[in-house]
């Protein structure tokens, strides 16, 4: 590709300067041969008046000596002929009137014209001159003279402009080329050279190799920067896929172990139904962390379709069903503008949001409240926010950072039944659609969890999204 474009920038400069010098010689041709015709036209012209005398006289040495030490000068041949196309005068004897060019020259003469300019002197072209003039007054045309001048001054002259012209064409070709052309290409292939470098180790396994999005032009530049943001997806894909599994491996290691030593112990008879219940217990252990995998791996998977929702009227109907879980569940979910978000999203997010709650804050107060953000720091104004806060014993700080990853628990909710991805999984489901899930310490004690849910505006309906944030978090 390097080579193809200097080839193209190239002719394209070498097609600049022929433009360039191509007018320049031409011009500078035609000076040169209009300024040589018009001193011999004036040679001529004069030669026409000092050879009428000696015709009408018959005296004709003197203008033989004229001619013959003007050609010894200016080289060439001069003739001068009757009205009968008779040579009477000419500066060497062996010059040569009956060529075509020499005799169209006298018969133009002695029609009374004289000779018209004629084209560019070029180095190859060896044609002599050939001007003619009448020698008389109006119409009475007795003789006239044609000069043969040769050329050689004018091609020389010609040919050192030519060549002096082209060579620094040359030059400027090749200080082009290497000063401007060769760095302008280099400039723009190499952003083409590292992308191809890239995705080379990218594909040979090294998921930290970057593009440099720093040179080349902008719309390469931005290239760069796509596709270091794709590798950067992909890298937090494949790393959360790898502490997925990882994770995944461990925690189902636990219950499998515990199922393992159930069966054997039930192997000694009789059975106990304690030992039955236990290994039932460890069962659905098991195939409850399966399905929330299976849950969290749907996420990204395809496209969600979200629709506007009254987030209050489905607050209130779910906080209706978990209320009797609760000794105080107060709902402050006054009407409010839609929210776009997919089927029974708000369900799952209250059911996991107040599942928690009744799991890690049994017997406290539970308040669950919708509101509509307006320019709060950290979200974009006019979501809306689904609050459930806790009123319980909370948790560690160090702790509450890490609440929303996959399977954890806190270090006082070891033993309290779950499979630590319930808030992973509404994590991904939240973002999925374009929201966020943020967890804090609540003032003075507690719990409080806050989901932002994308508000819905006329002039953005129901639509099918899937973000690039919903595929890092549900992998």
């Amino acid at each position: 590709m390097r080579r193809r474009l200097l080839v193209v920038t190239m002719a394209l400069v070498g097609v600049l300067l022929t433009a360039l010098i191509g007018p320049l010689i031409n011009s500078y041709a035609a000076d040169r041969t209009q300024d040589l015709f018009v001193k011999r036209l004036v040679d001529v012209t004069r030669f026409a008046v000092v050879a009428e005398e000696p015709l009408e006289g018959g005296e004709l040495g003197s203008l033989t000596d004229d001619l013959s030490r003007y050609t010894d000068v200016y080289g060439g041949a001069v003739v001068v002929t009757d009205a009968n196309h008779q040579v009477i005068a000419a500066s060497d004897d062996q010059a040569d009137v009956t060529g075509p060019q020499v005799s169209a020259a006298v018969d133009e003469a002695l029609t009374g014209s004289g000779s018209a300019p004629p084209g560019t002197v070029w180095p190859w072209d060896e044609d002599p001159f050939v001007i003619a003039a009448p020698v008389g007054r109006d119409a009475q045309i007795i003789g006239s003279v044609v000069m043969i001048s040769e050329t050689g001054s004018v091609r020389s002259s010609v040919a050192r402009w030519l060549f002096w012209l082209v060579a620094a064409g040359l030059a400027t070709l090749v200080a082009t080329a290497v000063g401007i052309v060769s760095p302008f290409v280099g400039w723009i292939i190499r952003p083409v050279h590292d992308l191809d470098r890239t995705a080379r180790r990218l594909a040979g396994g090294d998921l930290t190799s970057r593009v440099p999005s720093s040179t080349g032009p902008p719309e390469l530049r931005d290239l760069a920067t796509s596709f270091n943001d794709m590798a950067d997806n992909v890298e937090t894909s494949q790393r959360q896929q790898r502490d997925l599994i990882a994770d995944a491996a461990h925690q189902l290691g636990n219950p499998l172990t515990a199922l393992q030593l159930r069966v054997e112990n039930l192997g000694t008879a009789p059975y106990e139904p304690a030992e039955i219940e236990r290994v039932l217990e460890e069962t659905d252990r098991l195939n409850g962390i399966v399905e929330s995998l299976l849950d969290l791996s749907r996420v990204g998977a395809h496209d969600v379709a979200t629709h506007p929702t009254d987030v209050s009227a489905a607050v209130r109907h779910r906080c209706d069903m978990w209320d009797p879980m609760f000794a105080q569940l107060t709902v402050d979910a006054p009407p409010a503008p839609a929210a776009l978000v997919g089927d029974g999203l708000v369900d799952l997010v209250l059911d996991a949001l107040l599942d928690n709650a009744a799991k890690f804050a049994e017997g406290s107060a539970v308040d669950v409240t919708v509101t509509a953000e307006d320019d709060r720091d950290g979200g974009t104004a006019g979501d809306l926010l689904l609050t459930v806060r806790d009123h319980g014993p909370g948790l560690d700080d160090a702790d509450v950072e890490k609440v929303g990853a996959r399977f954890f628990r806190g270090r006082a909710h070891q033993n309290i039944a779950g499979t630590g991805l319930g808030l992973a999984i509404v994590r991904a489901r939240v973002q999925e659609i374009g929201g966020g899930l943020t967890v804090s310490t609540a003032p003075g004690g507690g719990l409080q969890t806050e989901v932002r849910l994308p508000r819905f505006t006329p002039a953005a309906p129901g639509r099918s999204v899937r973000l690039p944030g919903a595929d890092r978090a549900g992998t």
